[in-house]
């Protein structure tokens, strides 16, 4: 008798097989999957933007090169302070600039070009008073150069983060020179 059932339950097992296999096919359906969302598209991006990206960023580096000898060059213990707090932050500007040139496939560079490095190193033959004085002299013609840029950008612009950062800039441009005087 145990043959038998041996027999009925090897015959039976494709049977059971197929029947647990159609029962897969039969359970309820999951509900589709809902569509991606789109992908969030930049803000729009000008060609005075992107040129207006290339001074900044031009600026910016001269700038933290400047800053870094302040930090140790300057008599005034002000203008080395104001040194170090420029240096972070217009890196930290740098840096959110940087992101949003990314995000439109324009690339920056990471050093200062020709003119702005002649002018770093000529800079940083100075020590004491006389660089105070070369340096504030810089700074104000840097800033002079920069507002009016800034203020077109704030003005013209489509691109809500350059107009963010261009306020930035602004207002600590104005900053550092009210400490500088």
């Amino acid at each position: 008798m145990l043959f038998l059932f041996r027999h009925k339950a090897a015959a039976l097992s494709p049977f059971m097989l197929l029947l647990l296999g159609a029962c897969a096919y039969v359970t309820p359906s999951q509900p589709a999957a809902p569509p991606l969302p789109a992908l969030a598209k930049p803000a729009p991006f000008s060609a005075a933007d992107a040129v207006f990206v290339q001074k900044l960023n031009t600026m910016d580096l001269a700038q933290i090169g400047m800053a870094n000898i302040a930090r140790t060059h300057a008599a005034r213990n002000d203008i080395a302070l104001v040194g170090e707090t420029i240096s972070k932050d217009i890196g930290v500007l740098q840096a959110r600039l940087a992101k949003v040139a990314a995000a439109h496939a324009l690339t920056l560079p990471a050093q200062p070009s020709g003119p702005e490095q002649k002018q770093i190193e000529r800079l940083q033959r100075w020590q004491g008073a006389a660089f105070d004085r070369h340096y504030i002299r810089y700074f104000t013609a840097t800033h002079a150069k920069i507002k009016p840029v800034l203020a077109s950008q704030i003005a013209t612009s489509q691109n809500p983060d350059l107009v963010a950062i261009a306020r930035d800039v602004q207002t600590r441009l104005a900053d550092y020179q009210a400490v500088m005087r």
